[in-house]
């Protein structure tokens, strides 16, 4: 009877934690059916008047800003149209080399993306679990809002980075000065009723977790009503979602979303590229490589160092082993490595865990990296894996050396 009650106090305590993330997975959902994706894509590109170096930096910029609420395949897959457009636009000025400089450029967003934000990666969540799992001291300080003290200027570096590896070392000469034509989403510039009606619920969704965030800080006694506040906006998003109808127009009627459609915006395209990619997972699992090489890499991290080269180490060898490996595999095995290593160090294990869900979503280099790297590699017919693999290696050391010197001496600062 303990042991029930134990878990109930401790899923009522974290319910705001599970609400947000399930009321992220509506926001991505009203986004996709509204389309604000895609007008947001079109919008952002257009500032960039066609200029290729900025172009490239939208794209990496837009991207990242998607991907910081929702699942990085569906970033990739709302731009990918538009990608293709501006490789044809390219190549019909009779500049080549550009395909893969243009599908990096959204593979590199989307991917720091999901640091953007608690709701960004999957690997977020586990992160948190993990760190209830061992009692990490300070993990209550963790919330919604101050996340976003330490990763959106992360962020934000991070995409200038990433800009200048596929700008300077990626982008053919023929293309410098070379201008194309961005066009408007379905020849329409104006965002219609539907989508400034989800828009409206985005903010609200922002504000709200933002708020409370801010209130468990301030406010004596809120942590103990957060869960009925939670859920109370919780009921209230549900009825504006599926309940209250939005203004019609081209993109639907009636309420914003359908309890039917919940799993629509499954990707079709490049499909084959991911099962090709589940399939070697599934032969390395079943091989018992991935631990095998995880547990290597775990007893390196276990000799005698200081504590920064620790860190960096750690963060590399998550970076470079989901180029490889299951991302999933990886980041639940290198927690608890992370874990021991950080107290064998007299390091906090929190600081040295959150790199390890950071670093998890750098997957920048190989095809078979993630489903979104493998997707983007399909769609976009004739990108170099070459040149993928070397432009991505640039960027994993670069990022490596960032996360580093930023997560070591920000997040002490946070919490």
């Amino acid at each position: 009877m303990d042991a029930f009650g134990d878990i109930y106090l401790y899923l009522w305590q974290r319910l705001p934690l599970i609400l947000l993330f399930v009321s992220g997975y509506l926001v991505y959902q009203l986004m996709a059916a509204t389309r604000i994706t895609d007008a947001f894509v079109s919008w952002a590109l257009r500032k960039s008047r066609g200029s290729t170096s900025a172009l490239l930096l939208y794209v990496i910029g837009v991207s990242a800003a998607l991907s910081s609420f929702i699942p990085n395949t569906i970033t990739v897959l709302t731009l990918l149209p538009l990608l293709k457009k501006l490789d044809k636009g390219f190549a019909g000025q009779g500049v080549d080399g550009m395909t893969t400089v243009l599908m990096c450029s959204a593979i590199y967003g989307s991917a720091i993306g999901g640091m953007g934000s608690m709701i960004g990666s999957p690997a977020n969540a586990l992160l948190l679990g993990m760190l209830d799992f061992y009692q990490i001291p300070g993990r209550e300080q963790i919330t919604f809002f101050n996340w976003f003290l330490w990763s959106v200027p992360l962020v934000v570096v991070f995409v200038l980075i990433a800009w200048g590896v596929v700008a300077g070392l990626g982008l053919p000469a023929k293309a410098r000065g070379v201008v194309v034509h961005v066009d408007c989403l379905d020849e329409v510039c104006e965002t219609t009723g539907r989508q400034r009606y989800g828009s409206f619920l985005f903010w609200l969704y922002m504000g709200f977790w933002v708020s409370e965030a801010l209130a468990r800080q301030i406010i004596p006694g809120f942590v103990a009503v957060s869960p009925l506040v939670s859920s109370g906006f919780f009921i209230l998003f549900l009825y504006l979602t599926f309940g209250r109808p939005a203004p019609e127009s081209m993109f639907g009627s009636g309420p914003l979303l359908k309890i039917g459609g919940l799993l629509n915006g499954v990707p079709r395209r490049g499909f084959l590229f991911i099962l090709a990619l589940v399939a070697i997972f599934w032969a390395v699992h079943s091989l018992g490589i991935d631990e095998m090489v995880v547990v290597r890499a775990g007893e390196i991290l276990q000799g005698d160092m200081a504590p920064r080269l620790l860190f960096f180490l750690t963060i590399l060898a998550v970076i470079f082993l989901t180029e490889m490996l299951s991302n999933t595999a990886v980041v639940a095995a290198f927690f608890t490595i992370a874990y021991y290593a950080a107290m064998g160090h007299d390091m906090n294990p929190m600081y040295l865990m959150m790199g390890v869900g950071v670093a998890s979503t750098c997957a920048f280099m190989t095809p078979i990296a993630t489903p979104t790297n493998a997707l983007a590699f399909g769609e976009m017919k004739g990108a170099s894996l070459a040149r993928m693999l070397g432009l991505g290696f640039v960027l994993n050391v670069a990022g490596a050396v960032l996360l580093t010197g930023w997560l070591s001496w920000v997040l002490p600062l946070v919490y």
